[in-house]
């Protein structure tokens, strides 16, 4: 059971709370991906007063509490008293006349406790606890923690829920701190809400690039790089990829020579493009706990004509095995098989490969490249319009037998972005566009119209976008009984 509106409650304007419960946060959970189910047979300790025949009691809740995450204080730990063993969900609202669910999870008699995700920062939260077959019982108002010094915050420009993906609930990306195009400065990943409010960001370390979180291929996790090529210009050395749920680190995977995008694969390997003690960009894999990197494809040995290359784009096509792979350098891209390490074909300024058609319609500054699953072409281009310089999305169909990209769609949003940008065809025809530098996200529908506009007012680098419809899929225990 995931997020679901309820029954109108006026929300109360946001203020200080000073009561507020101080206990010490849960320990960190560093296991790898579990079930979410798994601890609802874990063991519960009666510590409560004796109440008589647990068999004759109603399944009432009681002594409620709650407290703030210890680093993300936009995430809310509430916890009751259990009577006798019940299904329960917690109800909370912060906006007038929605609330919010958590799933529901069989609570036992003793103390039980759940978390509380999409709460944007200083604000003021009602909730009850909901037994299945007992009467709600109010807890006492909740105020979640400052907003995170340094996090940019967003203004909604344009927003129409009919027509946008109604399963894009929240945004996962990052975004620099410092403002500019390609520059060093703190990176931050956020999820927000589909009012532009920020309700989860993390800061990356020692001002180290983050560019490319993304749900995991199990959609149980999610993952954030920590790249130290453009920070300290260690070609990568130090690179990482980590591995979180929403309230605690999993693990930290080396990926040296990291320095821009990198996917997961079907089985939760790593790959990326590495500019790290090799000759000519690498595209490398490593499998999840291990400590080996296997190199896929090589530029200097597998790509002729193509100069010196880095990469900015990489997806992988689970239907046929084979890596997208695009790079700022030469402006152009190439398709090749994961298990033999061929170039299938490539497109853009190195001779030799795929026409345009119309000639106008080839890309360049290329990101954000994909295939649809209709088996298009998408990527985020620089373009000229009417002496202009913008940031659209083209798409083509790939025409192998007479070697031509097709543009079949494209749309201008009129917005420029110096550097960056992502694009994804959504479920419902709609296309996701992060518009790189400049601040600017938007959903746009088949014709090119808004449907969601965001912007951080300011010439920002945006890393990867990725809709998420439910946040309690990216914690490993949706509610539990404690000792």
């Amino acid at each position: 059971m995931g997020f679901a509106i309820i029954t109108p409650l006026l929300l109360v304007v946001a203020c200080g709370n000073d009561d507020k419960p101080t206990d010490t946060s849960l320990p960190e959970d560093t296991s790898t991906d579990q079930d979410s189910q798994a601890n609802q047979d874990t063991d519960h300790v009666d510590t409560g007063p004796d109440t008589g025949d647990t068999q004759q009691e109603p399944s009432s809740s009681t002594s409620l509490s709650w407290r703030l995450h210890d680093d993300i204080p936009s995430m809310v730990y509430v916890t009751w008293w259990q009577l006798s063993k019940a299904d329960v969900h917690v109800e909370y609202s912060f906006d007038p006349g929605e609330w919010l669910s958590t799933p529901t999870f069989q609570a036992y008699k003793g103390t039980n406790q759940q978390i509380l995700l999409g709460i944007p920062f200083e604000t003021e939260v009602q909730w009850r606890i909901v037994p299945e077959t007992d009467q709600p019982v109010d807890g006492e108002l909740i105020t979640t923690g400052d907003f995170p010094s340094g996090m940019p915050t967003a203004e909604l420009l344009e927003a129409d829920p009919e027509s946008w993906l109604q399963t894009g609930n929240y945004l996962l990306c990052s975004i620099n701190e410092q403002t500019g195009g390609w520059t060093q400065g703190s990176y931050w990943t956020f999820f927000m809400d589909r009012k532009g409010r920020i309700v989860w960001a993390h800061e990356a370390p020692d001002k180290h690039w983050t560019l490319f979180a993304q749900v995991s291929v199990t959609g149980r996790y999610f993952l954030w790089d920590e790249a130290t090529y453009w920070a300290i210009w260690d070609s990568g050395a130090a690179s990482t990829v980590h591995r979180w749920y929403m309230d605690s680190a999993i693990d930290e995977i080396s990926t040296p020579g990291l320095h821009h995008t990198f996917v997961q694969l079907p089985d939760e390997s790593l790959v990326w493009g590495s500019q790290y003690n090799v000759d000519g960009e690498s595209l490398v894999e490593k499998a999840l706990g291990s400590d080996q990197e296997t190199v896929i494809w090589n530029s200097d040995k597998d790509w002729t004509n193509r100069g010196h290359i880095e990469s900015n784009g990489l997806f992988y096509n689970v239907s046929t095995d084979t890596f997208l792979y695009s790079f700022y350098t030469n402006n152009s891209l190439v398709e090749l098989d994961h298990a033999t390490g061929e170039t299938l074909w490539w497109a853009g300024q190195v001779s030799g490969g795929y026409d345009f058609d119309p000639t106008d319609s080839q890309f360049s500054w290329q990101h954000g490249v994909s295939f649809t699953d209709a088996g298009t072409l998408l990527l985020s281009t620089a373009a000229h319009s009417g002496g202009n310089v913008t940031t659209m999305v083209r798409e083509y169909e790939v025409d192998h037998q007479d070697e031509t990209l097709h543009e079949i769609w494209n749309y201008d949003p009129g917005i420029h972005a110096s550097t960056n940008g992502d694009a994804w065809r959504l479920e419902n025809g709609n296309t996701l566009h992060v518009i790189g530098s400049s601040g600017h996200i938007v959903e746009v529908d088949p014709d090119g119209n808004f449907v969601w506009h965001v912007t951080f007012n300011a010439t920002r680098l945006l890393g990867r976008g990725e809709f998420i419809e439910d946040l309690y899929d990216l914690v490993p225990n949706q509610g539990h009984s404690t000792p």
